[in-house]
Parts: structure tokens; C-alpha cells; sequence
């Protein structure tokens, strides 16, 4: 019997505001007994999707325990050959970390293709983003209209695994115009000496029909963007135009009603006909927050290249509309196509919370996290688009001196209450050009604070400190840089304690921040006590969990750790202590 349904949204957001696990109370699968089954399918029908009111995305999502998957060897489950209404997405999601190959295969046209690996999705929102949840999943993989999905699975089976299956509805507008010529071929607008890289054309999310009301709160907005990060969906390659805007209506859906994001995860997505399009809600012309590359959303912007280019090479005109996202983008903020920056990582699978990593300002998503995207055939081409972006960019400003930096601006000391901040402001060509300093608080100017020193306070904590500093001279173009200190945190004290009753550890965990500061540490804990391990959310500074309730420990002494993830105001910590079994 196919478990009761749930909603979907409601769901996604119960595993991170109460830590309940995605279906824990079900999740709707509709059997349509008309439909006729493959001969290897139990009695039941087809999987049936459905649209929510006002919707035309079809979607449905499958648990995948026992009844579902079948062991066809020691590290290995498959489903049955499953028919369906018509999808055209498919991904599979869980809970928690996994190392599991997940493969799908489709029927199309009657007939069965071939097994095709679903990557993992490692584009994701950073860790202390209220966005982030315990849904994990693969990428969304492309395969046209099909009537049937089968599943294979190997390694070890992750939690809450689930098969999603979508169907964004083509629309008669989702044929669009041609590719616009590039910004390097030349526009209607010539340039002009000195003026900005113009902004090439992007469609917006009214013309792939964003469904607004999927999004969850406002959009939040960078104090710079300092790179580009290029990535790829890994949804396959095979599609035409029109088929385009029903792909990114997919994505929209499973980012938002699947994963539980707030919003579509990249500021762009680039089609292989060189069109571009606006991705993330808040304005394409301002440094809007995404959910893209772990650690590194705070001071970028990400565009992702529709299709697998691990398997498939790039064509001509996405790399053209690469380079003219890439020349417009960064030249609003300076930055050098072909240059390098180092920049804070807020945490991510390569590089910890707090260390500082230099990067091309156009790069690949391998080369802040551990992953293969934006793919081989792609990644080995960037090269080429930061030519090309550098290239608009000369076109447009060589003409107009500018005040250069021989040196940049550079800030040192510790963002924590109570600690000084000292900025060198650097060097400038031509010499004795003017430099004034403003310190900002998460964007917004610190009032009074333009000298070369800052002290952080409590107000501070949680916030971003950065300095403008901007160079002039007479006859130039002026120059202006901003230079981050970091978010301003604080230590906090973990306090454990164990105890055991009866084969079971109550964990008692007090968190302390400094003396004479009113904060309160917030995110998730991680508790583990031998091999046993429970991640909870961190509520009023404490935290109460209980392990082997339902399976008692044996006895004899165990090891505690506890480990805090931090927050926006708080540093990450990990404390241990021990505790001694009893039956």
C-alpha cells in the first residue's frame, strides 16, 4: 500500500525547522489503475504526477524503502520497471551526507534507454544560510517525455531516499527569438570610450515563467562580487529551444518544492544557443545572493550552463553569451576577466570557514568545491571566455585613463566585539593620487567611520565589515576596491555532559558565549557517541537528545563529541567527554 501524501514545501521545511525527516510522514504516491504495468511491476498502475492549483509543473515524489527497491546484490537495489504519466525530469533525494550511485533509465517513444548516473548536486546554499536544509539529492536529468523510470542504487542506501519525478508543461511563448549577436561582434549601441561593458540581453523570469509565489522570502543582496562562478546542471544535452524554459521551470521547482531553497540556486543559467537568462529573483543588475557555490555566495555570482559537459563540449555561442555575462557583470565592479582574488570561504568541502583561497575571478565550481562541475569539456574552455570577456571589457574602457592599484588595500586584525581592525589602504598610479576610506557594515556606511582604523562591537556581530576605498586623480577614471574583514563572531563555549540509564546516553550540551555579550548561538549540533550519531537543531542556547532509545548501546565506556556548525555570529566549536554505559 503506497504511503499517505504530505505536502511537499511543508515537509522540506519541517526537516530543518523541527528536525523531522522528509516522509516520515508519507509521501503522495497517486496509482492510476487504468494505466496498463510492465509485466515486472506488483498490481497497482502507473505513477500518476499532478500539478498544484494554478500550476501547470507536474511533480510527484516516491519513497524508495523496501517496498520499492530490491537487493539484487550485497551493495546493490533496483526498482522494478516503473510506468508513469508523462515526466520529462527526474532526480532522487535523501537526507543527510551519502556516497551512493544512483542511475536512472527512461522509457521514451515505448522504448528503454540506456542507464545514465545522476551526479550528486553539490551547488548549494552555504551552511549558515536559513535556506540550507538536510535534503540532499542528484542533479535534475533532462530526458524528454517519458512514460516509465527505473532506479538503480549502489553502495550504501542513503536515508529518506526519493524519487522525484517532474513535467513543466511546454507553453506556446516558450518559443523565443533568435540568439542576439555577441558584445564582441559588435550591438546597435556601439561603444563609446570610456563608458561601462553594456548589459547583453537576458531573458527574465517572467518570459521562462517563474511561478513567484514558489518563493520563499526576499532576496538578499552581496556587498560586491568579486567572482564568477561557472557551473553546469548535468541535466543532458539533448534539447531543443523551445524546450529551455520548461527545463528552468523544472529547476525553480525542484530547487524550491523538493530541496526546500528559497529560490532557484544560480543568478544566470546559459543555454547552448548563446541565450541567457536571469535566474535567482532581485534585480539582474545587483549583487544578488545565491545558493550556488557552497562557501563562496557571499562575494559572487553564479551561472549555470544547461547540459553535462563532462560529456558533451560547449558550443560556440554559450561560450560567446559566457563571455558577455562575465565582461558586463564584473566590469560593474571592476574586476579583471583574466585576473586572480583572494577571497574568504565561508566553508565548504575544500576550503574550511575562515580560510582565505586565491581564485581566478572567472572560474569553475571544481575550483572551490570537491566536485567535477562545470565538467571537463567545459572547465577546459574558461579560458577562452576569460579571453573573450577580457577583450569586451578593453573595447569598452582602454580608451580612459584610470587610476590604477599597484598595491591592494588590505585589512588585518580580528572581526570579533571589542577587537581592532587596521586597513591598508594600498598603492595607486599615478602617484599621489587621493584615497578615502568608508567602513560598511554588512553594505551599509559605518556612520563616521572613514579613518584607517575600526573597532568592531557587539552591534557588529553577525554582520560583514568591509572597507571602499577609493582612489582619484585629476583626468582619471577613479578606482574603487572593497576590502572584507570578514563577518564579526565570537567564540562560544561547549559544555557537555553524558549520562547513561538502562543502555541509553542522555546528552546534555550547554553552549556559553563570552561574558558581557547578548547572543545567542543558534545553528545545528552534531552528537556523536560511539558510532551512534544525531544532528539536531540548536534551540535557546542548549541542547537535550537521548540515543538508544529504540536500540540500547551496550555497555562500556563511550566517547562523546559534540560539534557545532556555528552561525552568523558564532565560530564553530567541538568539545569531547566520555561516558560510561550501564545496562
Amino acid at each position: 500500500m503506497p504511503p499517505e501524501p504530505t505536502h511537499r514545501r511543508s515537509l522540506v521545511k519541517a526537516a530543518v525547522v523541527g528536525g523531522v525527516a522528509v516522509g516520515a510522514v508519507g509521501v503522495a504516491v497517486r496509482l492510476d489503475p487504468s494505466s496498463r504495468p510492465d509485466d515486472d511491476l506488483a498490481p497497482g498502475g502507473a505513477l500518476e504526477l499532478s500539478a498544484d492549483s494554478g500550476s501547470d509543473v507536474k511533480s510527484l515524489e516516491v519513497r524508495l524503502d523496501d517496498t520499492m527497491l530490491r537487493r539484487s546484490s550485497q551493495a546493490r537495489w533496483s526498482t522494478r520497471a516503473l510506468p508513469t504519466s508523462v515526466h520529462s525530469m527526474v532526480a532522487v533525494t535523501w537526507q543527510g551526507e551519502s556516497t551512493a550511485e544512483v542511475s536512472v533509465r527512461s522509457k521514451v517513444a515505448g522504448q528503454w534507454g540506456q542507464w545514465a548516473v545522476l551526479p550528486t548536486l553539490d551547488d548549494h546554499p552555504d551552511p549558515t544560510d536559513a535556506e540550507d536544509t538536510a535534503v540532499n539529492g542528484t542533479h535534475l536529468r533532462w530526458v524528454g517525455p517519458a512514460e516509465g523510470v527505473q532506479v538503480q542504487v549502489s553502495g550504501v542506501r542513503p536515508e529518506a531516499l526519493t524519487l522525484v519525478l517532474l513535467h513543466p508543461a511546454p507553453r506556446p511563448e516558450d518559443e523565443l527569438d533568435e540568439v542576439p549577436t555577441s558584445l564582441v561582434a559588435g550591438r546597435s549601441t556601439a561603444a563609446r570610450q570610456g563608458e561601462p561593458v553594456p548589459r547583453p540581453a537576458i531573458r527574465t523570469r517572467k518570459q521562462w515563467g517563474a511561478t513567484e509565489s514558489w518563493r520563499d522570502g526576499s532576496p538578499r543582496y552581496n556587498s560586491t562580487i568579486e567572482q564568477l562562478h561557472v557551473h553546469h546542471s548535468a541535466s543532458g544535452n539533448d534539447y531543443a529551444p523551445a524546450d529551455v524554459p520548461a527545463i528552468i521551470r523544472g529547476f525553480y521547482h525542484y530547487h524550491t518544492q523538493n530541496l526546500g531553497w528559497s529560490d532557484i540556486a544560480y543568478n544566470f543559467l546559459v543555454d547552448k544557443y548563446g541565450r541567457l537568462w536571469e535566474g535567482r529573483a532581485g534585480g539582474v543588475t545587483k549583487p544578488v545572493r545565491g545558493a550556488h557555490t557552497l562557501g563562496f555566495n557571499a562575494t559572487s555570482a553564479g551561472v549555470a550552463a544547461i547540459g553535462n559537459y563532462e560529456v558533451a563540449g560547449p558550443s560556440k555561442k554559450m561560450l560567446g553569451a559566457l563571455a558577455d555575462l562575465a565582461a558586463w557583470k564584473l566590469d560593474q565592479y571592476g574586476r579583471k576577466p583574466r585576473g586572480k582574488i583572494t577571497v574568504r570561504s565561508e566553508g565548504s568541502d575544500r576550503y574550511a570557514a575562515g580560510a582565505m583561497a586565491t581564485l581566478r575571478i572567472i572560474d569553475g565550481h571544481r575550483d572551490t568545491n570537491d566536485t567535477a562541475c562545470p565538467g571537463k569539456l567545459l572547465y577546459a574552455r574558461l579560458d577562452d571566455v576569460r579571453s573573450e570577456a577580457h577583450r569586451i571589457v578593453k573595447r569598452y574602457r582602454s580608451s580612459t585613463p584610470k587610476v590604477r592599484a599597484t598595491r591592494r588595500p588590505e585589512i588585518t586584525g580580528r572581526s570579533r566585539p571589542g577587537k581592532p581592525l587596521k586597513l591598508d589602504p594600498g598603492a595607486y598610479e599615478p602617484s599621489g593620487a587621493k584615497v578615502s576610506v568608508q567602513w560598511r557594515r554588512d553594505g551599509k556606511a559605518v556612520s563616521g567611520a572613514t579613518g584607517l582604523r575600526y573597532r568592531c562591537t557587539e552591534a557588529d556581530l553577525g554582520s560583514e565589515i568591509t572597507a571602499l576605498v577609493r582612489a582619484t586623480s585629476p583626468g582619471a577614471e577613479p578606482t574603487q576596491d572593497v576590502v572584507s574583514a570578514g563577518r564579526v563572531t565570537t567564540p562560544v563555549k561547549v559544555v557537555p555532559s553524558a549520562r547513561s540509564r538502562r543502555g541509553r546516553v542522555r546528552v546534555l550540551v550547554d553552549f556559553v558565549p563570552p561574558r558581557g555579550l547578548a547572543v545567542t548561538p543558534t545553528g545545528r549540533v552534531s552528537i556523536k557517541v560511539g558510532s551512534r550519531t544525531k544532528t539536531v537543531p540548536l534551540r535557546d542556547g542548549k541542547v537535550r537528545i537521548t540515543l538508544g532509545k529504540r536500540r540500547p548501546m551496550r555497555p562500556g565506556q563511550r566517547r562523546v563529541v559534540v560539534t557545532y556548525t556555528g552561525d552568523r555570529s558564532c565560530n564553530p566549536s567541538q568539545r569531547e567527554t566520555t561516558v560510561e554505559i550501564v545496562s
